[in-house]
């Protein structure tokens, strides 16, 4: 029976980031992986043909559910026609954050299975005349003990699984969601970011909830903004490694301002949304790395986004961090409108990524001149140590200082070329070798007691050998908050 039946879920809310653990825990007890049907993406078609049993005016990711219930009942072919849709009451969701009030979902999002059963139960029962079961149990994923037990529940009489199998198959499924996330998100996201850090280019972060992934919730912005050369990040993809966390929370972690790199208490006090919590996380993120910029997304009637606006958008700007706001979006689509502001996205993030590559051209030449002055030093420490060690007997002499007549001329250079103020006059030490041979300590260099500089006037010769000239970038006029701009825009 496992492995026949057939399970649907819908592709909506917390279920674009809880829907690996459910799927893969199904297939660990022995479900088909081609026995879990998914509903489609959001499309104006889809919409307009499953909406029409709504009974309250929530926001439209929650109205959307319907549609989708609507999907896996009336629109899938027979062969894909699911026994049972599974769609649960999500009431906490696991949280990777560290000291937040909560890991609540939204009320709204967390209800919207039950509104749903009651849009196709008011004047029959639809799963009933189409020989579907719908399941919608209620669960707590932020205590998991209380959740291997709802699991079990739910699953226990559908599926007949033992308590060891439940067990067994929610620490399968665990692994396997966080490997979903470790690996097949972040391990690939690092690549990118570390691509995106060596040549100097820029990576968006779309700050969202979880279907905001939906192209027809998200009205394909992010996809308009990647065509044109931009690689795209979801909060959940941002790299968790060490390394990275370190360089860019490490020095709050030491001064005391957060105590673990996944805190939000120094700018968010008011934590127990999680997917909000997010949000304000990868802000923070984004504003201490100079290779992301931020698009926040945010769904009409969302009242879970509104509090934290400013938060977000005051977290980035104190950075000068590139930052674009799509609010109050909803069904309709307005292309027009939005090829417009991502073409002038667009814009600014090109003048802010000739920024980046400047930057990025000035530390490679920098770290030329320093690896070509410790050469040099290590070169004339090689030649003193030869001598030193040939040398039979040594004398030093020098490092003092002797009077001699103020003319009244101010600064004077002495026989070597070092200036010093009338009477006192600076001595170089001198090293007597024996057999005539005087190291001069003070005079390694050009020959007057000056480091060699033409090193460093060929290194950046060649460095700017291409250069073009500056352009509106640097004056202020284009407003993506460089260091050199009076008047940054910083959301658009």
């Amino acid at each position: 029976m496992r492995a026949s039946i057939k399970i649907g879920m819908p592709r909506v809310l917390n279920m674009y980031s809880t829907t690996p653990f459910f799927s893969a825990y199904l297939e660990a007890v022995g479900v088909h992986f081609r026995n879990i049907v998914y509903s489609d993406y959001t499309d104006p078609q889809m919409w307009f043909r499953g909406s029409r049993r709504g009974s309250i005016d929530q926001c439209f990711p929650s109205k959307v559910s319907i549609a989708h219930i609507h999907n896996l009942i009336f629109d899938k072919k027979e062969k894909d026609k699911p026994d049972v849709i599974f769609f649960p009451i999500i009431q906490k969701l696991r949280s990777e954050l560290s000291n937040t009030v909560d890991s609540a979902a939204c009320p709204t999002v967390s209800i919207s299975p039950e509104v749903v059963k009651a849009a196709f139960t008011r004047e029959g029962d639809v799963f009933a005349e189409n020989g579907i079961r719908y399941m919608c149990p209620s669960f707590d994923m932020k205590d998991w003990k209380l959740f291997q037990l709802q699991m079990h529940q739910t699953f226990s009489e559908l599926l007949q699984v033992t308590p060891e199998e439940n067990e067994e198959a929610m620490d399968i499924a665990y692994g396997i969601w966080r490997s979903y996330y470790d690996v097949s998100l972040r391990q690939e996201s690092r690549k990118v970011l570390d691509q995106l850090e060596a040549e100097g280019r820029v990576g968006v972060v779309l700050l969202g909830r979880p279907y905001h992934n939906d192209p027809g919730l998200n009205h394909e912005i992010m996809e308009e903004i990647q065509k044109r050369g931009y690689p795209i990040f979801s909060i959940d993809s941002l790299p968790h490694d060490p390394d990275i966390l370190e360089r860019l929370f490490g020095e709050e972690i030491r001064a005391g301002a957060i105590s673990d790199a996944m805190e939000i208490n120094d700018v968010w006090k008011n934590c127990y949304s999680e997917n909000s919590s997010r949000k304000v996380w990868g802000a923070k993120y984004v504003a201490r790395h100079p290779n992301l910029v931020a698009v926040d997304l945010s769904s009409f009637k969302c009242g879970h986004d509104a509090p934290i606006y400013n938060v977000v958008e005051s977290i980035i700007e104190a950075s000068g961090t590139p930052f674009f706001t799509f609010h109050d979006i909803d069904e309709n689509k307005p292309s027009g409108s939005i090829k417009i502001r991502v073409e002038t996205i667009d814009y600014f993030l090109q003048r802010y990524q000739d920024y980046l590559k400047k930057q990025l051209h000035a530390e490679g030449e920098l770290q030329q001149m320093v690896d070509a002055y410790r050469a040099h030093l290590e070169r004339l420490n090689e030649k003193a140590i030869d001598k030193l060690e040939a040398a039979s007997t040594i004398s030093i002499s020098g490092n003092d200082s002797q009077r001699a007549r103020h003319n009244g001329r101010g600064h004077e250079l002495d026989e070597l070329g070092m200036p010093h103020h009338g009477s006192d006059v600076w001595q170089p030490i001198k090293l007597d070798l024996g057999d005539g041979d005087v190291l001069n300590v003070a005079k390694a260099g050009n020959g007057n007691g000056l480091p060699d500089s033409s090193i460093y006037d060929g290194i950046r010769a060649a460095n700017t050998a291409d250069d073009l000239e500056e352009d509106e970038f640097a004056s202020g006029s284009a407003g993506c908050n460089s260091p050199a701009q009076d008047h940054a825009m910083r959301a658009f």
